[in-house]
């Protein structure tokens, strides 16, 4: 009997899933002791401090380009082990650091770990399943994955609090030695030989090309990219709001985890919706809920400030719309790419990782001491979403109805 048949669904969802939040317990864990390591590390007050988060971004953005086209060469086992590797000494180097030009090349290259923990597992997926099969599966995976946040940055306080912020990143290194053994031992390859590229210029500039001539992935990872960098600007600017606009200090892992588990709850729900609605029609639907609210609570804004409570509520009615959004507009993206799944998966995730990374530094850049920025960036970026994605309706194709068995792909 096979590996494949012998990894059953829970734990296939399961690993896919720890892989994925390796790097988000990489960017949530860290953040309750983000002014500890800025000043251990003579680092500058204030938006400064971001880099820590925001230089771990940067590495994922550009490490995304390489892995597809790597992963769709050689495999997706190999592909996936070197990222693990990857990922590991940036940790390792994170927990060593005695200055902050070394902690950050770290962050940098846990940042490029994390990047093969993202595009690879989607890579997998993809070998395996499509449509609408495809999205229940990655919203399973991302009701696990998105634990990491509601459970993070209070893990991440109670390592502070007992033995420091190096102790952080030792976890992580321990973590990623887990992943990696786990990998190596239960993970099997999902791309056989003859589907795999040459990985020759030709046929990386045709996958390429493919990619991006596509409307469909064109419209959806513009507006993937400005939603994710809505959530990649308050992740840079919420210790900040929390500690420095509302004053709750000790008490901010504990409404950063409140704010989180809305997008849990989407992402279990979405597993259901994605079975009698289709994905397009849940984006659109989505989109006009964060333009809705954002709007609001900008408006809101202008005249009085913003209450703690009022703030979770607004941020977590926001989010639950996120959790409808990300897996579902990434699959649409995929879908039509199907031939080139993993550099496919690439150029996605690197343009609309450039497009939050550049958004999601705006919005905390701009940050000085009212939560309107984020504001005014959710409406903004839902604005411009709808309109990318009325863009890519016309080229119409019924992304969210199950696929006939003549389209399951457990190829590559």
């Amino acid at each position: 009997m096979s590996t494949m048949r012998r990894q059953n669904e829970i734990e296939f969802v399961s690993l896919i899933a720890i892989m994925s939040a390796l790097g988000a317990l990489s960017i949530d864990a860290v953040l309750p002791a983000m002014p500890q390591m800025a000043a251990s590390l003579g680092m500058p007050e204030g938006n400064a401090a971001q880099l820590i988060v925001g230089v771990l971004f940067l590495g994922m953005t550009i490490g995304q380009l390489i892995y597809g086209p790597v992963s769709d060469c050689i495999g997706r086992r190999p592909t996936l082990l070197v990222g693990v590797v990857v990922f590991m000494l940036g940790s390792l180097v994170s927990a060593l650091a005695e200055n902050s030009m070394l902690f950050i090349a770290g962050r940098f290259l846990q940042g490029a770990g994390a990047a093969a923990l993202r595009i690879v597992p989607l890579a997998i997926v993809r070998d395996r399943f499509e449509g609408a099969l495809m999205a229940r599966i990655m919203s399973w995976a991302m009701s696990i994955f998105i634990l990491v946040p509601c459970i993070a940055p209070m893990l991440g306080q109670g390592i502070l609090s007992l033995a420091g912020w190096r102790a952080i990143f030792w976890l992580l290194f321990t973590l990623s030695c887990i992943t990696a053994v786990w990998s190596w031992v239960r993970q099997p390859e999902t791309l056989p030989h003859d589907k795999r590229r040459s990985g020759g210029i030709a046929a990386i500039l045709e996958g390429l090309s493919a990619t991006l001539s596509n409307r469909i992935t064109g419209s959806y990872l513009i507006a993937l990219g400005l939603i994710q960098g809505v959530f990649m600007g308050y992740i840079m600017s919420a210790e900040q709001i929390y500690r420095g606009i509302f004053g709750v200090d000790n008490l901010f892992a504990f409404f950063f985890a409140l704010a989180a588990i809305s997008i849990g709850i989407a992402s279990i729900l979405n597993a259901k919706l994605v079975k009698h609605f289709g994905l397009e029609d849940i984006c659109r639907f989505a989109l006009l809920g964060v333009i809705a609210i954002s709007g609001s609570i900008y408006i809101l804004g202008l005249f009085a400030a913003l209450p703690l409570y009022g703030f979770l509520a607004a941020v977590s009615s926001i989010f639950f719309c996120f959790g409808l959004l990300i897996g579902n507009m990434n699959t649409i993206a995929l879908q039509p790419l199907g031939h080139v799944a993993g550099l496919a998966n690439s150029t996605i995730s690197f343009l609309s990782g450039c497009i939050a990374l550049a958004f999601g530094w705006l919005i905390s850049g701009i940050y000085t001491t009212s939560v309107q920025s984020l504001m005014l960036g959710a409406l903004i970026a839902g604005l411009l979403s709808v309109i990318a994605v009325m863009w890519g309706s016309r080229s119409q194709v019924n992304i969210g109805e199950s696929p006939s068995p003549q389209m399951i792909n457990t190829g590559g």
